[in-house]
């Protein structure tokens, strides 16, 4: 069977690039062959091509200071692709730079054909091996609609994980980015000053590597927790020159440095958020029990579906769930046509404790069953055993009784309930006469299903 080997062509000259292409149409006929996915004159544009097709090879010259930052960058954050660099120059100093940056092969201008053929040659038995995936795992939390928990899911969550794949990280932090550019409110959750913030790494983003990208991140340590935190611009205008071409390019530099990085986005949704979006590995897509909540949803869902994003990468989060009668977690999925992942109990008095007091959630008595709802959630995305993630997060829910669980109760078929989130049903839920629960899910349903058809 044949094996696809990808390859991106960074070159100012159009004729190099078309005697690239053919000399890779004759590689074909063997167990292998090349194909070239996407190809530009510009440098700065071809490590963005780079970055979004993962190429297995790439062909660029380097006949400037600029192209020769863009095969740094290369170098150190895509250390699996095959860099073939070209040049005017053949003196040993000037290839010995290019290969320390992180070139494979280097070829002298005017390039040969027979010369492009051989250096694939000496790499070829490994070119159609894919190497492991080294880049680490991005989280966005995101809803349309504020006032709805994402900082604290994002801070704890970070948190959580960072518990959870110690020994799979080898001590290495988890980052947590604030991405809410002009309200951001992570350095108050955790009571930090910062470093830095993501207006200064940006502005350094053409000499930023993965030291000074630790030693910008400010921090935070609590018992087994280790987050490296990136903070909010300082002042609110400073986030309006603020590209997404800036973001998603630092937010690939993020995910080359940290195995996972957890980002607490604002709920504007504009070309920066979707930069950002369309490179997380999961979407912590944030919602309530309540219409508008279920109505922004549903929106959204449907942005990403036309966006073409992966329904695997959704993950519906049901924040500060209580049961009840008159919207339940399977009314929401079947109106929503998507599974609830994950919800979060209700839990008022702790949260807004750790908020005012700047104390991980961790820490306080009243917390900590609310914590440990994080940690099963963490569990999940980390991809630690179900079993496992049932067993520490519900202990009292023994498997062999479930079919006893009454319908509010039950592990949602999208995801798992903790152990305060299967709560008994209150009894203001029982007596509220005025209100008739069938009816009210009726105008909950007509208003929801009315807008399918509608564009959002």
């Amino acid at each position: 069977m044949s094996s696809v080997i990808t390859v991106v062509l960074i070159d100012s000259d159009p004729s190099v690039r078309a005697l690239v292409r053919h000399t890779l149409q004759m590689q074909g006929g063997g167990s292998e062959f090349f194909t070239v996915i996407a190809e530009t004159e510009n440098p700065a544009y071809g490590y963005e091509l780079i970055r979004q097709h993962c190429p297995q090879v790439v062909f660029m010259d380097v006949l400037d200071a600029k192209s020769f930052d863009i095969l740094q960058r290369i170098g150190t954050y895509f250390k699996d692709v095959m860099v073939v660099a070209s040049g005017d120059d053949l003196t040993l100093q000037t290839v010995m730079q290019c290969m320390q940056a992180g070139a494979r092969e280097y070829l002298r201008r005017p390039l040969i054909a027979d010369e492009i053929t051989a250096a694939l040659q000496r790499h070829r038995g490994s070119l159609g091996r894919s190497g492991a995936d080294e880049t680490g795992r991005l989280i966005a939390v995101f809803s349309n609609k504020g006032g709805l928990g994402k900082t604290t899911i994002a801070v704890n969550t970070a948190m959580a994980l960072s518990e959870v794949i110690q020994s799979e990280a080898m001590g290495k932090p988890v980052a947590l980015v604030d991405f809410n550019l002009q309200l951001g409110d992570i350095t108050t959750f955790l009571d930090i000053q910062p470093k830095q913030t993501v207006v200064d790494v940006i502005k350094n983003l053409a000499r930023v590597d993965e030291e000074y990208l630790r030693a910008s991140l400010t921090p935070f340590n609590s018992g087994p927790v280790r987050l490296s935190v990136l903070a909010d611009p300082t002042n609110m205008e400073e986030a309006d020159d603020i590209t997404p071409d800036q973001l998603a390019t630092l937010v690939a530099m993020l995910k080359a440095t940290f195995p996972y990085v957890v980002v607490d986005l604002g709920s504007t949704l504009d070309a920066r958020t979707i930069a950002v979006l369309d490179q997380a590995d999961t979407i912590l897509l944030t919602s309530m029990m309540n219409l508008p909540c279920i109505r922004n949803t549903q929106r959204m869902l449907g942005l990403f579906n036309r966006l073409g994003y992966d329904k695997h990468k959704i993950r519906l989060i049901i924040n500060r769930y209580v049961p009840s009668d008159e919207i339940t977690l399977e009314d929401v999925e079947q109106t929503l046509k998507t599974d609830v992942f994950w919800q979060f109990p209700n839990n008022y008095f702790a949260v807004i404790a750790s908020i005012n007091r700047g104390l991980p959630l961790r820490t306080l008595d009243n917390g900590k069953d609310l914590y440990n709802s994080f940690i099963g959630l963490a569990r999940q995305l980390a991809g630690i055993s179900i079993q496992q993630s049932i067993a520490s997060v519900t202990p009292q829910l023994n498997p062999a009784k479930k079919k006893n669980v009454s319908k509010d109760n039950a592990i949602p078929s999208g995801g798992f309930a903790s152990s305060t989130s299967v709560l008994p049903k209150s009894s203001a839920s029982h007596d509220q006469k005025n209100v008739s629960p069938p009816s009210l899910w009726g105008l909950l349903g007509q208003t929801l299903q009315r807008s399918i058809t509608k564009s959002p």
